[in-house]
Order: structure tokens, then C-alpha cells, then sequence
């Protein structure tokens, strides 16, 4: 902008040295002079001290399509714009003669013929002999500056792929609404597994159901925002929360089509008031943000309405992920281990490492308190990782305490799976190994690790690698029957769920059938779990399972009574 402006006044100051020198000749030499203006590409004009044209070049002439060089001449700018803007234009030359300084502008006007355009002015006072005698402007066509301009503030202020409002849009809207101090509402939308159509169809799927969704979004009539990635905003007046609601939970029924095929795309909402949830926009967005977390912990596929005490638990939950980075590095966690027996024999076959927690303040926490925390924040992935390491350490230790040796197996999360290093990680982990120790570590993955993509491939890659893998919690997801028997898997473990008081549930005793009837065709041992009582163990030894674990045979132990229980249990 300032290169521009300092050409811009270079040319300004030849053109009225041309312009003076021509006023005072202008009677003798009006011919060459004329000439000389005419070469300059950018509109120039010198106007008397009454704001009548003296003289224009070529490009004002072209620009105002004036066919007769003199036709101009001696009138002013009412001939060529309307009153109002004539008018100001007068008022901006008295202004200039008056100051003696120079003004710079940049104006829209219509065009004769070519419509709208943005051109930017620089008049300056015109001197005789010392005394101002008039007024000198030179403008440059900016327009299509002005248009990159505008495109580069459409950019910064919207999403390309949706066409919607952005973040920084938004602060903006919000801010407005806010100082209107008028109600409104907020809706921070969250796509349901969307993950799951970038992994199994790729990214240009995924933009496609973001713009539908977006479209449908759009069609309610609110003001609508994408933040990024799969989360959107809906604003809209606080009468109209009603009826918003309804039609969003309308569009959880609507399909999306991705490449010719329909899709069940469902979204969960936290929905927060201005200004009942909050006075600013980042209160607003924390708000919408804990009730949408909330709504996700409910099941998903529906609206949470913002609560107060919703605020008080999302701070616990930060304190919670403190504790857990905390306990992490400051050797809080440890491992208890729960037998895994052989019904018909009743010896020991192996041990599941399970995660405990002691926390310094707030004791024994239950790993059902801080699991699922831990998998949400991510925490978890490092978590495994230590796990895995204490139990290849303690297995070496009773090995060396002269102990027989049974499996430990570890427990792997979904996330630790789809990190595309997991797989290679734990492999050379192991081979590091002595054969004894290696081949008695086995991997406990569950069922919705089958949905990722890369969690198949970490899968296959340690299956190849001959580690021993188990399904955990087998009878309670949505698994892919032609892809379980691809995996190479060890053994099934059917779930707590499905055993308890398994003597007496028909239903349970149904399912629990055919669930076995499809680890015998898949060729694969089952472990059940969460055993209590001898009615369960009996009625699963009759029905052909191998193995199990439980209360009613052991609860977990620490590892300092792991030695005394393989003393007295050889398997």
C-alpha cells in the first residue's frame, strides 16, 4: 500500500508540474501539453478555485465515455454525477484549497458502463505565484484489489468446503449478540463416528456428508458456523429454541448419500442460553462444549440441555486428567492379576493384568471411575504403554524367583491401536525377549478396535508376529463375523454380562449357545469372565467352556501374593 501510494504521488507531483506549467501556457501550447497528460494511464484533471474542469486527460474522458475533449471543460462534476455525490466532491476540493494539505481516498462509484468500481483518489492544492488557483486529482482503478481484498476477508471469515461461517466468525457474531444483550440460544454440534467414513471411505466421502450436513444444517434457518473438523454452531433467538430442537432431532432421521449409497449420520448437541449459561462467548462455547460431552456420555443421537452442575463435574473431569498425567509419571498406578482357570481341572492357565489406582488424597479409585476418562483424554495410550512394560517386568520376576510360568495378558485400548507405530513398537518390545517370557505375553483387544481401519492393520501385524491375542468382551459389540476369523485371534471371552446367573436366564442361556457355537466354528477357546458363583461354573463346564475367571475362583491379586498363589497353584 505505501509502494502504491508513493507511485501514486510521484506521478501526482509530474502531473501538476505539467498542470500548472500548462495553465499558464495554456493558450499557446494547449496541443503538446494536452498530449502529455493524455499519456498518463491513471484518470488526471485540474479544476479552477469554483470546482469547473480546466482540463482532463484521456483515461477520465474514457472512463466517463466524453468523446469531445472540450465538452468538459468549464463545468463542474454535476454534469457527470449525481447531486449528493457532485456535492461532496465540491466540498472535498474547498477542503483541499482551504487546508493547502493534501487529501487521499478510496471511493466506490457506478460506472457509466462498466458498473461498480472502486478507484483511489489523491487531490492536492494548485499554486500561481504562491496563491492556490484551484485543485489538481489523479485516481487509479483499485477494483480488482478491492475484489482480492474482499475475497482474501471472506477467507478468513468462512469455511471454503461448507461455505459456512468460521471460529473467527463467530467470536464476532457472538460478540455482537452479546452487546445487544437480546436472549439467544447456542447449539455446538458433534458428528456421531465420523471417523469412521473418512476411515473406511476416505477423505473426499468425508467432505461430502460435512457439506450435506452442513446443508441440512443451513436449511433450518439459523445462523450456522463450522469450527472445523466434524463440529458445527447453530445460533438462533431464544423463542425460537423450541422449534430448532425439534428440527434438529428431525434431521437425525434424514440419510446422507455419499457416493450413491445412504448413511445414517447422527449428531449429538449441547445446547446453552444467553445469558442464563453465560455472559461471554467463551463462557458460552465451555458451556455448549460440557453439555455436548455430557449428551456423548448419555449414548449419543441427541441434544443436552446446559445444567449448572454440569460445570462443577467438568471441573472434577480436569482435575481427574491432572491426576491422571500426575499418577503417570509419579508411579501411582500398578497392576493386580486375576487367575484364569480350566473348569474341568480346576489348575491355573493364565493371569489378566488389570490396572489399579491408588490415589495419594483420594484412595482406591475404581477403574471403572477413570478407565473410560482415561481413553476420552487419550491419557490411556500411555497408560498401555507402562502397563505392558510392568507386566514383561514382573513375569521376568517370578520367572527368576524360580516360579512356573502361565500368560499374562495385557489389555489394549482402541487408541493404542490406531497409532500407525503401535503394532511395530510392541513387536520389537518383545523380541527383545527370551523365548519363554515372549511367548507368555498375549494382547486383550476388544471388539470396537474392529471398526478403524488401522486398528486392523496393527492387528493383523501383531497376529503375524505370532503374539497371542484375545477378544475381550465378546457378545457385546457389533463385530464382523468374516473379519474375526481373518485375525488370527487365540481365544474369545465372553463378558460379565452374559454369565450372570446364567443357570437361571433363558435368554442368557440362549445366547450364550450360540455364541459358542460360533467360537467352535471359528476354532477358537473361550474364556469366560465374571464367574461368582458355583451355578455359573457348572452350568459353563457343561456347555463345553474350557476356561474362566472370577470371583468365585479368585479375586484379582497384587503381585506380591502372585508369588505365594503360583507356590501354592502349579499349573
Amino acid at each position: 500500500m505505501l509502494g502504491l501510494l508513493g507511485t501514486l504521488s510521484t506521478i501526482l507531483l509530474v502531473f501538476l508540474v505539467v498542470a500548472i506549467i500548462l495553465i499558464r501556457r495554456l493558450l499557446r501550447d494547449s496541443q503538446r501539453y494536452q498530449a502529455l497528460l493524455d499519456s498518463i494511464p491513471d484518470l488526471a484533471w485540474v479544476k479552477d478555485k469554483q470546482s469547473r474542469f480546466v482540463i482532463v486527460n484521456q483515461a477520465f474522458r474514457n472512463i466517463w465515455g466524453i468523446a469531445d475533449p472540450k465538452w468538459l471543460i468549464g463545468k463542474d462534476d454535476y454534469v457527470l454525477s449525481p447531486p449528493n455525490l457532485a456535492a461532496s466532491y465540491q466540498v472535498d476540493d474547498q477542503r483541499v484549497m482551504n487546508s493547502a494539505t493534501t487529501m487521499r481516498s478510496e471511493n466506490n462509484f457506478k460506472h457509466i458502463q462498466d458498473g461498480t468500481r472502486w478507484m483511489e483518489l489523491i487531490k492536492v492544492p494548485v499554486y500561481l505565484r504562491g496563491n492556490v488557483i484551484g485543485t489538481a486529482g489523479i485516481a487509479r482503478d483499485i477494483s480488482e484489489r478491492k475484489t482480492a481484498e474482499e475475497q482474501l476477508s471472506w477467507l478468513a471469515h468462512h469455511d471454503p468446503l461448507t461455505q459456512l461461517g468460521n471460529r473467527t466468525f463467530l467470536a464476532q457474531q457472538l460478540k455482537q449478540k452479546i452487546e445487544a444483550a437480546e436472549p439467544f440460544c447456542v447449539w455446538l454440534i458433534d458428528l456421531d463416528h465420523f471417523k469412521r467414513i473418512n476411515d473406511a471411505l476416505g477423505h473426499r466421502a468425508g467432505d461430502q456428508a460435512l457439506t450435506q450436513v452442513a446443508s441440512n444444517l443451513s436449511s433450518l434457518g439459523s445462523e450456522v458456523f463450522r469450527l472445523g473438523g466434524d463440529e458445527f454452531v447453530l445460533l438462533d433467538t431464544l423463542n425460537h429454541a423450541h422449534a430448532i430442537n425439534q428440527a434438529l432431532m428431525g434431521l437425525l432421521n434424514i440419510p446422507i448419500m455419499i457416493e450413491g449409497l445412504k448413511f445414517e449420520q447422527t449428531f449429538t448437541a449441547g445446547q446453552v442460553d444467553f445469558p442464563n449459561d453465560g455472559t461471554s462467548a467463551e463462557q458460552l462455547l465451555k458451556h455448549a462444549d460440557v453439555a455436548l460431552y455430557e449428551g456423548k456420555a448419555l449414548g449419543r443421537g441427541h441434544i443436552r440441555r446446559f445444567e449448572a452442575h454440569m460445570a462443577t463435574q467438568a471441573v472434577r473431569q480436569l482435575e481427574l486428567e491432572r491426576d491422571l498425567r500426575s499418577a503417570l509419571i509419579n508411579q501411582q498406578f500398578r497392576l493386580a492379576y486375576q487367575p484364569q482357570i480350566a473348569l474341568a481341572t480346576q489348575k491355573l492357565i493364565g493371569f489378566e493384568a488389570l490396572l489399579r489406582w491408588h490415589h495419594p488424597e483420594r484412595g482406591e479409585i475404581r477403574p471403572c471411575d477413570f478407565i473410560p476418562f482415561a481413553e476420552q483424554t487419550g491419557i490411556i495410550c500411555a497408560i498401555g504403554e507402562w502397563a505392558l512394560d510392568q507386566a514383561i517386568a514382573e513375569l521376568s520376576h517370578w520367572h527368576q524367583s524360580g516360579l512356573p510360568l502361565v500368560p499374562v495378558s495385557v489389555n489394549v485400548s482402541a487408541l493404542q491401536l490406531e497409532i500407525p507405530s503401535f503394532a511395530h513398537s510392541v513387536i520389537e518390545r518383545l523380541n527383545l525377549l527370551p523365548d519363554h517370557l515372549r511367548s507368555n505375553i498375549a494382547l486383550e483387544l476388544t471388539e470396537s478396535t474392529l471398526m478403524q481401519n488401522q486398528a486392523l492393520e496393527s492387528i493383523q501385524a501383531l497376529s503375524t508376529a505370532g503374539i497371542p491375542l484375545y477378544m475381550d468382551d465378546f457378545g457385546t459389540g457389533y463385530s464382523n463375523l468374516s473379519i474375526i476369523s481373518q485375525l488370527g485371534l487365540s481365544k474369545l471371552k465372553f463378558d460379565r454380562s452374559l454369565i450372570q446367573n446364567v443357570p437361571n436366564n433363558n435368554a442368557h442361556q440362549k445366547v450364550c449357545s450360540a455364541l459358542l457355537d460360533l467360537a467352535g466354528a471359528l476354532e477358537l477357546e473361550v474364556i469366560a469372565e465374571g464367574v461368582e458363583t458355583p451355578e455359573e461354573a457348572q452350568w459353563l463346564l457343561e456347555q463345553g467352556v474350557l476356561y474362566a475367571q472370577g470371583y468365585w475362583f479368585c479375586h484379582p491379586l497384587e503381585s506380591a501374593q502372585v508369588l505365594h498363589y503360583l507356590k501354592e497353584h502349579q499349573p
